[in-house]
């Protein structure tokens, strides 16, 4: 039986993009070879998404239909083999469900004792794939689009001080109060010398009444609303950023390179289930219900 582990990716892109990672990194912290299960994560999603991980360069193999244990996650066999794992020593495991109460080293510290384990969560921490991160960045570069207006508008705002500002309102749970992009918009001044602003918002209306840029450039970059894969490419490709609280725009600052000539302002709650970056500047805030 070959030395494996099994990630099972669900949820939108920015999701997709921690499994992705944490299962990476966790394959080479042991390893394994990384295999990928894009199908059970999709069977009853409500949003209509779908895996978006075949346009990167990663590092994976199709999981073997053989190895397949249930057809969907709610699937009686799939409930049954989960419910089996909590009983057992952790590293004896073939099922590992991330625990949000428990701390990074429930993946991180894991040395399995069994041929394959299957990963089940969300892994939304940049502690689950820190120690490999210069290898995770490149293989989840975003592609290049290919439209001449991204190509041309990706090389203004990679020459420039460029910061971009991402605000995530429709059909969200959670919003973030004018107040977070105040004091982000303060911190950024303070640190980065006539700044650039390149907006992403699905309400660039909202951010036009309650943000002020106190005439600082914008780029208001809405011709994109079918291509979030170019907006994430166009994310990265800028030096600062002022994140929502969404995992598309944490990967967008994330995939921009390490932190140390760059600004990166986040929101930060003790109940967010994603966590800031290490080195990324944290702004607390309160939930708003949609």
């Amino acid at each position: 039986m070959p030395q494996a582990v099994i990630a099972i990716i669900k949820g939108g892109l920015g999701n997709q993009l921690f499994i992705y990672a944490a299962a990476r990194a966790f394959a080479l912290r042991t390893g394994r070879e990384l295999y990928i299960d894009d199908r059970r994560g999709y069977t009853h999603d409500g949003y209509g998404r779908s895996y978006r991980l075949d346009r990167f360069p990663i590092t994976a193999r199709p999981m073997p239909e053989g190895w397949r244990v249930a057809p969907t996650l709610k699937h009686f066999r799939h409930r049954a083999v989960r419910a089996w794992n909590k009983l057992l020593p952790r590293d004896w495991r073939t099922y590992l469900a991330q625990r949000w109460d428990l701390p990074p080293g429930q993946l991180t510290d894991l040395r399995p004792r069994r041929g394959r384990v299957t990963l089940s969560g969300y892994w939304a921490n940049e502690a689950f794939f820190a120690d490999h991160a210069e290898t995770i960045r490149p293989e989840l570069a975003p592609p290049a689009p290919s439209d001449a207006r991204n190509l041309d508008l990706g090389e203004r705002l990679s020459t420039q001080p460029t910061v971009f500002l991402h605000a995530r309102r429709i059909r969200y749970p959670t919003l973030l109060e004018p107040d977070y992009y105040r004091r982000a918009l303060e911190h950024v001044r303070k640190h980065v010398a006539n700044p650039r602003f390149a907006v992403f918002s699905d309400d660039p209306a909202w951010v036009r009444k309650e943000i002020d840029f106190e005439g600082s450039p914008v780029e208001w970059i809405e011709h994109n609303a079918d291509d979030e894969m170019a907006d994430l490419w166009l994310m990265s490709l800028c030096r600062h950023a002022i994140t929502a609280n969404s995992s598309f725009s944490w990967w967008g600052a994330w995939l921009g390179g390490p932190p140390s000539d760059r600004i990166i302002v986040t929101p930060d709650h003790p109940d967010w289930i994603i966590r800031p970056a290490a080195g990324w500047h944290r702004i607390p805030f309160d939930f708003q219900p949609s």
